[in-house]
């Protein structure tokens, strides 16, 4: 009855409506500004990524990102940073957190004036990476204990010897 006045069920639709955000939203209708600040952010983004590739030894064709901006009303753009991985390497996985921190922290240096904590990684594998796994393993891999092996030294022939040293004696290590 009074959804004219923007009160009642018409009206909150009608302000929902009106605050949604720029992210359904194609990026050629966002304004101007922020088309303008997004595309900044993007090659931002890429040049660091590039970078911070380059200082670890990683070579910059296995790793590529693509960058989706999520824009809030009222708020700067907050950028999705899709890490796709062109080459397969186990140690992209395994040192996938540091990178992405690394990432992160380098964006924050050379824009300081942007919250860059917000953003957000994910990371994407291309078809043609070349995983060599093809099948899961069994459950209890992900629960097995996995035991080092021990390190024991054939005995010698100079064991006996007195080497004017104390020997190693096993301690209590805290």
């Amino acid at each position: 009855m009074f959804g004219f006045f923007g009160i009642g069920r018409a009206g909150r639709k009608h302000r929902d409506d009106a605050a949604t955000d720029f992210a359904s939203l194609p990026s050629s209708s966002l304004p101007l500004s922020t088309q303008q600040h997004t595309a900044t952010h993007r090659e931002l983004v890429r040049v660091v990524l590039r970078d911070t590739l380059r200082m670890n030894g990683i070579p910059p064709e296995w790793v590529g990102c693509e960058i989706l901006t999520r824009a809030r009303s009222g708020s700067d753009p907050v950028l999705q940073i899709q890490v796709l991985i062109h080459q397969w390497h186990d140690g992209l996985l395994r040192y996938a957190p540091l990178i992405q921190q690394q990432l992160l922290q380098a964006l924050q240096r050379f824009d300081p004036a942007t919250d860059h904590s917000r953003h957000t990684v994910v990371w994407r594998f291309s078809p043609a990476c070349e995983c060599p796994y093809t099948s899961m393993p069994e459950p209890g891999y992900w629960t097995s204990a996995t035991t080092l092996p021990k390190f024991d030294l054939s005995p010698s022939d100079r064991d006996h010897l007195d080497s004017g040293f104390a020997p190693t004696q096993q301690g209590q290590w805290r």
